[in-house]
């Protein structure tokens, strides 16, 4: 992707699918997904490692090669260290109840537990019926005829009147 400095604006990226579109590089991936809908006969393909690496299709190999991304994913794909020190070594380790265990990473019961358990909360059932009953909730009559509306309203009036006075 050529990219250019232009004076007073920042740097724009040449658009690959049409060489008079010059787009600002934080808007090059969105301008990309609408280019591709207009031009649906070019054959472009996208990089692996960068959704705004729109390349032609006979060279997408060599630019995943040589692509400037490629270095992001390779370090979470591979170790970058060969240091040999950096390795699990076998050690001597003591756990929680004094005894000692020869093995090549801490024992699993010095790993603390999470005490949170989600599946024993007893805590009570939400109903938002209820709740909008006890609490100042502003609710709308809907798919009611005239007179039902003038009733819920007027109930409804007599609630936050009730819930006013337990609250004060």
């Amino acid at each position: 992707m050529d990219t250019m400095e232009i004076p007073n604006f920042g740097t724009v990226a040449v658009c690959p699918y049409n060489n008079s579109h010059q787009v600002p590089v934080e808007r090059m991936q969105k301008h990309l997904v609408r280019c591709r809908r207009q031009y649906p006969n070019a054959k472009m393909a996208v990089c692996p490692f960068n959704n705004a690496h729109h390349v032609p299709e006979q060279e997408l190999s060599l630019h995943t090669k040589a692509c400037p991304d490629r270095a992001h994913m390779e370090t979470f794909k591979y170790a970058i260290s060969t240091n040999r020190n950096t390795l699990p070594q076998t050690g001597v380790y003591v756990r929680a109840d004094g005894t000692t265990v020869e093995a090549t990473s801490p024992p699993m019961d010095e790993v603390p537990d999470n005490e949170e358990n989600w599946d024993d909360m007893d805590a009570p059932r939400y109903d938002p019926q209820q709740y909008c009953l006890n609490n100042p909730i502003i609710r709308k009559a809907t798919h009611m005829t005239a007179s039902e509306k003038r009733r819920f309203y007027e109930s409804e009036r007599a609630r936050h009147e009730m819930l006013k006075k337990r609250n004060a």
